[in-house]
């Protein structure tokens, strides 16, 4: 399921347009990635996960201020004093995307001294927004374009259980205003035998984990390593 809604984390009553997209129940109804072990010199040889340009956006009364080509939006920052209780606790920014053409941020919240966080993919030609859902309460990681820039790849590894993650492959389409590109769900795939320590791109249509497992060696944790391949999957292919 798609959701389209407004952000209401900006401020001076900025309303820009928000497409959520990454949870379970749309997974649940496409295929599934089938993963198979692969080495090192597999992953040596995949495309590195780095895309992203780190930048320093603006700041202005407390505001990070980000150029679009609708205009410069404002964003609250992202306090980290313990003492503001519940509610929103502000924006994180987390560099840019030039292959999407898309500013990186995280949303953050406080509920019953607890933190949430979501992360969002701002467009830099208009302004919109595209949520990346997660399964825990924290942010999924940095999404990472396929070489053609079709799909992306992202993960999440859960907080509360090691050994354990989420891994989610989006499409990227041509959008309808006010969305330039449009991403939706594709595959994905879920383990409580390994987390995952990096994503890299073989081709334009396969993938390639950097995973790990954490044991206990002489009572200190010690992260024991594998790698993994997949091949995207068609929906008339599940």
């Amino acid at each position: 399921m798609l959701i389209f809604l407004f952000s209401i984390n900006l401020v001076y009553g900025q309303s820009i347009p928000n497409l959520t997209v990454g949870y379970g129940d749309r997974y649940d109804s496409l295929p599934k990635l089938v993963f198979n072990t692969a080495t090192l010199e597999d992953y040596r040889k995949a495309f590195s996960s780095n895309h992203i340009v780190n930048k320093t956006p603006a700041v202005e009364r407390k505001n990070l201020v980000i150029p679009t080509g609708k205009g410069k939006l404002e964003f609250k920052k992202y306090s980290f004093s313990a003492d503001q209780g519940d509610g929103f606790r502000g924006w994180a920014y987390k560099g840019y995307l030039p292959q999407l053409k898309m500013h990186i941020l995280v949303s953050n919240h406080v509920s019953e001294s607890l933190g949430f966080s979501d992360l969002v993919l701002l467009d830099s030609t208009n302004g919109s927004q595209h949520t990346i859902a997660s399964i825990g309460d924290g942010a999924v990681e940095i999404p990472i374009p396929s070489p053609n820039g079709y799909f992306l790849t992202y993960y999440y590894n859960q907080v509360y259980t090691s050994n354990s993650c989420f891994i989610g492959i989006l499409a990227v389409r041509k959008g309808k205003a006010p969305f330039r590109i449009k991403l939706s769900e594709y595959n994905s795939f879920e383990t409580d035998n390994w987390a995952v320590e990096d994503i890299r791109w073989i081709n334009n249509t396969t993938i390639i984990i950097k995973a790990y497992t954490l044991k206990k060696i002489d009572n200190e944790n010690s992260k024991q390593f594998a790698y993994y391949i997949a091949r995207l999957r068609q929906e008339n292919n599940k």
